[in-house]
């Protein structure tokens, strides 16, 4: 009988699960991870899910979690517990001492950003930057020798739009999409040129910038969920590699669990 690894990435705004069957990712779902669950309905969603993809959720035998979320964390941990035979691994600096991470306090290093790094550098080599295109905008980067360097985060685009609309008296809510024009012709176009195009240009600005800073340009990937309009209008990305977070998690924990 075939064995499936569960990885999980719990992102502020998303929770993403997908089911390796070894090195291949048969299938992956997304639920939001703004809504409380418990460990039961942790795993009544992923026998769901299982099942659309005619998978037998007997055949799950490991999990692997990179989350930011502590209290969902905690759910997918019980669920675990009480549904497998094995714990899980949390993704961590302390649970993957290996990783090597030159931040001046590793524990500070998100789990997804660990991921991010570890898959970048096994698929595409270093100097790398990884960029993540969610809930915040992370710029990862990793030296030559695999080294983890440091990175920036910013505002995504979604949550610049929500501060935008909350923290003004008369500015909408904008769909995010690009328009055919720069200089907008009405509030939403002014809007949705600011954080679509301006949004484009800071990070070709910012990598251009770790390039001089490297002192050699790096190859440089995005991710993320909101990834592809951004990265396939930027001048600077080399691939676009969606899922980089699961693979992350399926290799390191390969790596410790074998």
């Amino acid at each position: 009988m075939k064995r499936f690894l569960l990885a999980v990435d719990i992102g502020n705004t998303t929770l993403e699960c997908g089911l390796y069957d070894g090195e291949k990712l048969t299938t992956n779902w997304r639920l939001s991870s703004t809504v409380d669950r418990t460990p039961d309905e942790c795993w009544q969603s992923t026998v769901f899910f299982c099942k659309e993809a005619n998978i037998d959720p007997g055949q799950l035998n490991a999990i692997a979690i990179a989350s930011v979320v502590p209290g969902q964390t905690r759910s997918f941990v019980k669920m675990t517990e009480t549904r497998f035979d094995n714990d899980p691994l949390v993704i961590s600096i302390d649970t993957c001492s290996f990783l090597n991470v030159r931040y001046s306090d590793p524990r500070q290093v998100g789990a997804d950003r660990l991921c991010n790094a570890y898959a970048g550098y096994h698929h595409y080599g270093g100097p790398l930057i990884i960029v993540d295109f969610g809930t915040a905008v992370t710029l990862d980067v990793v030296a030559e020798d695999s080294g983890y360097l440091g990175g920036i985060i910013l505002p995504g685009p979604r949550t610049a739009a929500r501060v935008l609309h909350s923290r003004t008296a008369q500015l909408p809510q904008v769909s995010l999409r690009f328009p055919d024009k720069l200089i907008g012709v009405s509030t939403d176009h002014s809007i949705q040129a600011g954080l679509t195009w301006g949004m484009v240009d800071m990070i070709d600005g910012l990598i251009e910038r770790i390039s001089i800073e490297l002192g050699k340009e790096p190859y440089v990937v995005s991710t993320g969920g909101l990834a592809e309009p951004f990265a396939s209008r930027s001048r600077n990305f080399r691939k676009l590699h969606p899922d980089l977070v699961l693979e992350g998690i399926r290799l390191i924990y390969s790596k410790t669990r074998g």
